[in-house]
């Protein structure tokens, strides 16, 4: 029974990740990783990340109210275990949840004793654990990345490529989490048949021959391109197949960077601004942004210098200061 705004927004969350329908094997553990932190004054964020060997159940970002450390702690044990028993009551494998919260594990395994509010979590997990089996280890943060990461709550907004457009240049967040940028996390969150997809499907070809046509003054051919661009982005983006919400994130950022990317593009065209195309060509291809494996599957290729080249015989070669 739905009790507090807490379960309302749990049951929000089973439903949503319901639609992604992964399914289970019968000869794997199920682990799950949780973490929680609370900003000051109190609010309260947990990151969930779940996974069966190579594939990945789910990942979940959530605000879960005011609060202390401790109890986001407690509250991201149990919103995974609760999410994971929704999506498969009857698992047949086991269930290890890992938390680097000392503890949480220690009162949840009845090592230390517990008082107040941690009590009713404690006394929970507990009877929890009798209808869904389930083992709780304590882990170092450091093997904690994934929920650490999903934890701080600017993740979901800038993963993918870690900037916004302002007034017609970028705003760089420099502050990117260590895991957003590591292959291994791309891999870890993303199924194989994705990144089939991907490798068949991507942007970073017609972005080249956009900028081609930019640099070789081929106006009209250049904006045409990039309406066949934007709509070949949303179709990326409609079509991909369904894995879990960070990659639907990650998609979404990148798709719409590239459409507002290919906006400026077109906008610097008309208004014959070339500096301009080449600051965003440059942007586009930076290495200092903190960008994911994702980002570099659909515009990587830029980085070959085939763009900064061709802009030399304008006046603006590769070291202009901007």
């Amino acid at each position: 029974m739905i009790t507090n705004t807490t379960d309302e927004k749990l049951q929000e969350v089973i439903e949503d990740i319901r639609k992604y329908n992964i399914a289970i094997n019968d000869h794997q553990p199920i682990d799950l990783f949780t973490d929680g932190l609370c900003e000051n004054p109190g609010a309260m964020h947990i990151g969930l990340f779940a996974r069966q060997g190579s594939s990945c159940l789910f990942t979940r970002h959530m605000f879960v109210g005011h609060g202390t450390c401790n109890e986001a702690e407690y509250i991201a044990v149990k919103a995974g275990l609760c999410i994971l028993q929704a999506l498969y009551p009857e698992p047949k494998v086991p269930v290890n949840v890992h938390c680097d919260s000392q503890l949480v594990t220690k009162q949840v395994n009845g090592l230390w004793k517990t008082s107040g509010k941690m009590q009713t979590y404690c006394a929970f997990l507990r009877k929890l654990r009798h209808a869904y089996p389930y083992e709780l280890k304590k882990i170092p943060r450091d093997q904690n990345e994934m929920a650490d990461s999903l934890a701080q709550k600017y993740i979901l907004k800038n993963s993918g490529r870690c900037m916004t457009i302002e007034q017609g240049r970028f705003n760089v967040l420099k502050q990117v989490p260590a895991t957003v940028k590591r292959a291994d996390t791309y891999n870890a969150v993303t199924s194989q048949e994705f990144r089939e997809y991907l490798s068949r499907n991507n942007l970073n070809g017609d972005l080249r021959q956009l900028l081609q046509f930019a640099a070789d003054g081929r106006k009209e051919e250049a904006i045409a391109l990039s309406q066949s661009i934007r709509a070949k982005a949303e179709a990326i983006l409609k079509s991909a197949p369904k894995t879990n919400d960070l990659v639907a994130q990650w998609v979404a950022n990148t798709v719409n960077l590239v459409q507002r990317s290919v906006d400026q593009i077109v906008e610097s065209l008309q208004n014959g601004d070339a500096l301009n195309v080449h600051y965003i060509a440059e942007e586009l291809a930076g290495e200092e942004s903190g960008e994911s494996e994702f980002y570099l599957s659909q515009v990587g290729i830029l980085r070959e210098g085939h763009h900064a080249e061709s802009f030399a015989s304008d006046g603006f070669g590769a070291d202009e200061e901007f």
